[in-house]
């Protein structure tokens, strides 16, 4: 199955982003989206969202260092599905055990039409 991740820039549009490593993407791939190491913020939706037994949360990776480097671009998508406020950049992903992975097309495409 293709999975997907969904890419919130601060300032454009959403997009969603082909799984490029099975169900997941590489780290490194991770790091290019968000400018930097990554962080994961617990997302306000639930694991429900992801219509699979298997998946313990949703995340929104970031930036770890955005605030600390005073990013000036708040990121007020992204934050509204968090309870924090995030700057610059974020992917929304799925945690299944120590693992990031994408959703069905699907799946990304109701959070996109209901949370973006």
């Amino acid at each position: 199955m293709n999975r997907y991740m969904i890419v919130i820039p601060a300032k454009n549009r959403s997009f969603l982003l082909k799984c490029d490593e099975g169900d997941g993407m590489k780290s490194e791939t991770l790091q290019k989206l968000v400018g930097g190491p990554i962080e994961p913020v617990p997302a306000l939706l639930s694991a429900e969202w992801a219509r699979e037994k298997d998946v313990d949360g949703i995340l929104l990776l970031v930036n770890e260092e955005g605030l600390m480097k005073e990013r000036p671009l708040t990121n007020q998508r992204a934050s509204e599905m968090t309870a924090a406020e995030l700057v610059g950049p974020a992917v929304v992903a799925a945690k299944r055990g120590e693992e990031l992975i994408g959703f069905a097309k699907p799946v990304v495409e109701t959070i996109c039409a209901e949370w973006l």
